[in-house]
Protein backbone atom coordinates (compact mmCIF):
# COMPACT_ATOMS: atom_id res chain seq x y z
CA UNK A 1 0.00 0.00 0.00
CA UNK A 2 2.52 1.99 0.50
CA UNK A 3 4.02 1.90 -2.87
CA UNK A 4 0.79 2.61 -4.27
CA UNK A 5 0.95 5.68 -2.22
CA UNK A 6 3.89 6.94 -3.53
CA UNK A 7 3.74 5.56 -7.01
CA UNK A 8 0.34 7.65 -7.29
CA UNK A 9 1.49 11.34 -5.60
CA UNK A 10 4.35 10.54 -8.17
CA UNK A 11 2.11 10.56 -10.45
CA UNK A 12 -0.30 13.34 -9.83
CA UNK A 13 2.68 15.46 -9.49
CA UNK A 14 3.92 14.45 -12.52
CA UNK A 15 1.11 15.51 -14.52
CA UNK A 16 0.39 19.17 -12.30
CA UNK A 17 0.59 20.49 -16.03
CA UNK A 18 -2.22 19.16 -16.77
CA UNK A 19 -4.84 20.35 -13.94
CA UNK A 20 -6.69 22.42 -16.17
CA UNK A 21 -7.78 19.57 -18.60
CA UNK A 22 -8.45 17.38 -15.74
CA UNK A 23 -10.79 20.33 -13.62
CA UNK A 24 -12.69 20.70 -17.39
CA UNK A 25 -13.32 16.98 -17.34
CA UNK A 26 -14.33 17.13 -13.96
CA UNK A 27 -16.97 19.66 -14.90
CA UNK A 28 -17.93 18.16 -17.76
CA UNK A 29 -19.24 14.99 -15.17
CA UNK A 30 -20.97 17.82 -13.43
CA UNK A 31 -23.24 18.73 -15.98
CA UNK A 32 -24.34 14.95 -16.85
CA UNK A 33 -24.79 15.23 -13.27
CA UNK A 34 -27.17 18.30 -13.88
CA UNK A 35 -28.71 16.68 -16.98
CA UNK A 36 -29.70 13.66 -14.55
CA UNK A 37 -31.27 15.71 -12.23
CA UNK A 38 -33.18 17.96 -14.54
CA UNK A 39 -34.64 14.63 -16.14
CA UNK A 40 -35.02 13.25 -12.96
CA UNK A 41 -37.35 16.18 -11.82
CA UNK A 42 -39.02 17.40 -14.66
CA UNK A 43 -42.85 16.71 -14.95
CA UNK A 44 -43.63 13.27 -17.65
CA UNK A 45 -46.05 15.38 -18.95
CA UNK A 46 -47.74 18.48 -19.53
CA UNK A 47 -51.25 18.68 -17.47
CA UNK A 48 -50.87 20.57 -14.24
CA UNK A 49 -50.20 18.70 -11.20
CA UNK A 50 -52.58 18.89 -8.05
CA UNK A 51 -52.42 21.52 -5.99
CA UNK A 52 -50.41 21.10 -3.12
CA UNK A 53 -49.44 22.70 0.27
CA UNK A 54 -46.51 24.23 1.66
CA UNK A 55 -45.52 24.91 5.60
CA UNK A 56 -42.80 26.85 6.79
CA UNK A 57 -41.89 28.33 10.22
CA UNK A 58 -40.16 31.68 10.14
CA UNK A 59 -37.90 31.73 13.01
CA UNK A 60 -37.19 35.30 13.41
CA UNK A 61 -33.14 35.37 15.16
CA UNK A 62 -31.63 37.35 17.81
CA UNK A 63 -29.61 39.94 16.84
CA UNK A 64 -26.81 39.12 18.80
CA UNK A 65 -26.16 35.40 16.83
CA UNK A 66 -23.03 35.17 14.96
CA UNK A 67 -22.80 33.56 11.32
CA UNK A 68 -20.98 30.74 13.24
CA UNK A 69 -24.10 30.03 15.69
CA UNK A 70 -26.63 31.13 12.92
CA UNK A 71 -25.20 28.30 10.54
CA UNK A 72 -25.21 25.70 13.93
CA UNK A 73 -28.85 26.06 14.30
CA UNK A 74 -30.06 25.85 10.74
CA UNK A 75 -28.08 22.73 10.59
CA UNK A 76 -29.36 21.08 13.67
CA UNK A 77 -33.06 22.00 12.59
CA UNK A 78 -32.26 20.38 9.15
CA UNK A 79 -30.99 17.08 10.84
CA UNK A 80 -34.84 16.84 12.16
CA UNK A 81 -36.35 13.90 10.01
CA UNK A 82 -39.86 16.47 9.57
CA UNK A 83 -37.51 18.90 8.15
CA UNK A 84 -37.67 19.39 4.50
CA UNK A 85 -35.17 22.40 4.13
CA UNK A 86 -33.84 25.31 6.07
CA UNK A 87 -33.41 28.33 4.21
CA UNK A 88 -31.63 31.66 5.63
CA UNK A 89 -33.24 35.49 4.32
CA UNK A 90 -31.62 38.73 5.64
CA UNK A 91 -33.90 41.55 6.65
CA UNK A 92 -36.01 42.83 3.38
CA UNK A 93 -36.08 39.35 1.33
CA UNK A 94 -39.94 38.52 0.71
CA UNK A 95 -39.87 34.57 0.29
CA UNK A 96 -41.90 33.10 1.38
CA UNK A 97 -42.84 36.30 3.28
CA UNK A 98 -41.29 39.65 3.88
CA UNK A 99 -38.94 39.55 6.15
CA UNK A 100 -37.40 42.89 8.58
CA UNK A 101 -35.13 40.81 10.56
CA UNK A 102 -32.57 38.19 10.16
CA UNK A 103 -34.90 34.87 9.45
CA UNK A 104 -34.57 31.28 9.41
CA UNK A 105 -37.29 29.47 7.28
CA UNK A 106 -38.23 25.67 7.76
CA UNK A 107 -40.17 23.94 5.54
CA UNK A 108 -42.13 21.01 7.14
CA UNK A 109 -42.27 17.54 5.25
CA UNK A 110 -46.02 16.90 4.34
CA UNK A 111 -47.83 15.14 6.96
CA UNK A 112 -45.76 15.60 9.95
CA UNK A 113 -46.93 17.20 13.44
CA UNK A 114 -46.57 20.86 12.39
CA UNK A 115 -47.57 21.75 16.05
CA UNK A 116 -45.33 19.52 17.64
CA UNK A 117 -42.62 20.74 15.14
CA UNK A 118 -43.50 24.28 16.14
CA UNK A 119 -42.87 23.51 19.85
CA UNK A 120 -39.12 22.41 19.25
CA UNK A 121 -38.76 25.43 17.42
CA UNK A 122 -40.09 28.16 19.83
CA UNK A 123 -38.09 25.99 22.88
CA UNK A 124 -34.46 27.60 21.35
CA UNK A 125 -33.33 30.51 23.39
CA UNK A 126 -31.54 31.76 20.11
CA UNK A 127 -34.90 32.09 18.11
CA UNK A 128 -37.44 35.58 19.59
CA UNK A 129 -40.61 35.05 17.22
CA UNK A 130 -41.91 31.61 15.31
CA UNK A 131 -44.15 32.63 12.70
CA UNK A 132 -46.29 29.76 10.73
CA UNK A 133 -47.16 30.55 7.11
CA UNK A 134 -49.34 27.97 4.67
CA UNK A 135 -50.10 28.21 1.26
CA UNK A 136 -51.44 26.22 -1.30
CA UNK A 137 -49.77 26.50 -4.71
CA UNK A 138 -50.41 24.48 -8.42
CA UNK A 139 -47.26 24.15 -10.46
CA UNK A 140 -46.63 24.95 -13.34
CA UNK A 141 -45.33 21.91 -15.77
CA UNK A 142 -42.31 22.01 -17.67
CA UNK A 143 -42.79 21.96 -21.44
CA UNK A 144 -42.07 18.32 -22.73
CA UNK A 145 -39.25 20.66 -24.93
CA UNK A 146 -37.42 20.68 -21.16
CA UNK A 147 -37.29 17.09 -21.32
CA UNK A 148 -36.00 16.72 -24.48
CA UNK A 149 -33.44 19.34 -24.43
CA UNK A 150 -32.82 17.61 -21.02
CA UNK A 151 -32.43 14.18 -23.16
CA UNK A 152 -30.01 16.31 -25.64
CA UNK A 153 -27.54 17.93 -22.79
CA UNK A 154 -27.39 14.10 -21.16
CA UNK A 155 -25.96 12.95 -24.42
CA UNK A 156 -23.52 15.83 -25.04
CA UNK A 157 -22.51 15.87 -21.75
CA UNK A 158 -21.86 12.60 -21.16
CA UNK A 159 -19.73 12.20 -24.91
CA UNK A 160 -17.66 15.01 -23.63
CA UNK A 161 -17.09 13.21 -20.20
CA UNK A 162 -16.17 10.28 -21.64
CA UNK A 163 -13.90 11.85 -24.72
CA UNK A 164 -12.06 14.05 -22.05
CA UNK A 165 -11.55 11.15 -19.42
CA UNK A 166 -9.89 8.60 -22.52
CA UNK A 167 -7.64 12.48 -23.39
CA UNK A 168 -6.62 13.13 -19.99
CA UNK A 169 -6.08 9.37 -19.03
CA UNK A 170 -3.74 9.12 -22.47
CA UNK A 171 -1.98 12.59 -21.83
CA UNK A 172 -1.06 11.23 -18.18
CA UNK A 173 0.19 8.12 -19.05
CA UNK A 174 2.14 10.06 -21.84
CA UNK A 175 3.64 11.96 -19.00
CA UNK A 176 4.48 9.53 -16.71
CA UNK A 177 5.93 6.61 -19.17
CA UNK A 178 9.39 6.54 -18.11
CA UNK A 179 8.55 5.53 -14.29
CA UNK A 180 5.57 3.84 -15.65
CA UNK A 181 8.41 1.40 -17.50
CA UNK A 182 10.75 0.90 -14.52
CA UNK A 183 7.79 -0.27 -12.26
CA UNK A 184 6.45 -3.08 -14.97
CA UNK A 185 10.39 -3.54 -15.22
CA UNK A 186 11.06 -3.91 -11.64
CA UNK A 187 8.31 -6.74 -11.09
CA UNK A 188 5.52 -4.63 -8.87
CA UNK A 189 2.42 -5.49 -8.60
CA UNK A 190 0.12 -4.33 -11.51
CA UNK A 191 -2.11 -2.34 -9.11
CA UNK A 192 0.65 -0.43 -8.14
CA UNK A 193 1.55 1.18 -12.17
CA UNK A 194 -2.13 1.11 -12.83
CA UNK A 195 -3.95 2.31 -9.96
CA UNK A 196 -2.72 5.49 -10.12
CA UNK A 197 -5.06 6.59 -13.36
CA UNK A 198 -8.08 5.17 -11.48
CA UNK A 199 -7.61 6.94 -8.76
CA UNK A 200 -6.92 10.12 -10.58
CA UNK A 201 -10.45 9.16 -12.57
CA UNK A 202 -11.69 8.74 -8.77
CA UNK A 203 -11.21 12.01 -7.44
CA UNK A 204 -12.31 13.65 -10.67
CA UNK A 205 -15.42 12.10 -10.30
CA UNK A 206 -15.84 13.05 -6.68
CA UNK A 207 -14.69 16.47 -7.76
CA UNK A 208 -17.30 17.17 -10.41
CA UNK A 209 -20.09 15.38 -7.79
CA UNK A 210 -18.72 18.07 -5.68
CA UNK A 211 -19.54 20.73 -8.44
CA UNK A 212 -22.67 19.16 -9.13
CA UNK A 213 -24.07 19.76 -5.24
CA UNK A 214 -23.00 23.25 -4.92
CA UNK A 215 -24.32 24.32 -8.40
CA UNK A 216 -27.93 22.56 -6.78
CA UNK A 217 -27.27 24.53 -3.54
CA UNK A 218 -27.01 27.80 -5.35
CA UNK A 219 -29.84 27.10 -7.80
CA UNK A 220 -31.96 26.47 -5.05
CA UNK A 221 -32.48 30.19 -4.01
CA UNK A 222 -33.34 31.00 -7.69
CA UNK A 223 -36.60 28.28 -8.13
CA UNK A 224 -39.88 30.07 -7.22
CA UNK A 225 -41.93 27.83 -4.95
CA UNK A 226 -44.75 27.34 -7.41
CA UNK A 227 -42.70 26.41 -10.40
CA UNK A 228 -42.86 22.74 -11.84
CA UNK A 229 -38.99 22.74 -10.75
CA UNK A 230 -40.03 23.05 -7.38
CA UNK A 231 -39.86 19.13 -7.40
CA UNK A 232 -35.98 19.61 -7.27
CA UNK A 233 -36.52 20.78 -3.53
CA UNK A 234 -38.19 17.90 -2.68
CA UNK A 235 -36.15 15.52 -3.98
CA UNK A 236 -32.58 17.21 -3.31
CA UNK A 237 -32.01 14.17 -0.50
CA UNK A 238 -31.96 11.55 -3.27
CA UNK A 239 -30.28 13.58 -5.19
CA UNK A 240 -27.58 14.43 -3.04
CA UNK A 241 -27.25 10.71 -1.93
CA UNK A 242 -26.71 9.40 -5.50
CA UNK A 243 -24.37 12.16 -6.93
CA UNK A 244 -21.45 10.90 -5.39
CA UNK A 245 -21.38 7.65 -6.43
CA UNK A 246 -22.38 8.35 -10.12
CA UNK A 247 -19.33 10.82 -10.38
CA UNK A 248 -17.06 8.53 -9.12
CA UNK A 249 -18.32 5.86 -11.40
CA UNK A 250 -18.19 8.22 -14.77
CA UNK A 251 -14.84 9.22 -13.10
CA UNK A 252 -13.66 5.38 -13.11
CA UNK A 253 -15.50 4.85 -16.48
CA UNK A 254 -13.39 7.54 -18.91
CA UNK A 255 -10.24 6.42 -17.32
CA UNK A 256 -11.30 2.66 -18.14
CA UNK A 257 -11.51 3.54 -21.79
CA UNK A 258 -8.91 4.59 -22.67
CA UNK A 259 -6.43 2.42 -24.64
CA UNK A 260 -3.90 2.52 -22.05
CA UNK A 261 -5.70 1.33 -19.67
Amino acid sequence: MKAFFFASMDFLWANRRRIGLAFLWAVSITFVLLSLTALWTIPTQDEPAPPASQRFFLLTLSPLLSEAEINELAWEIWSWPEVQRVAFRFPGESEPEPVSERTLVVEIQKGTDSEGTGAKLQGFPEVTKVTVVERTFVPAPAPSAARIGAVAALILSLGLALFLGVVVTTRTQKGWARELRLLRESGAPWWVWRGPRFLLGGLVGILGAGLHVAALYVGMRFIPPDSGWAELLRTLPKVLAVSPPVGLLLGLLGTLLSPHS
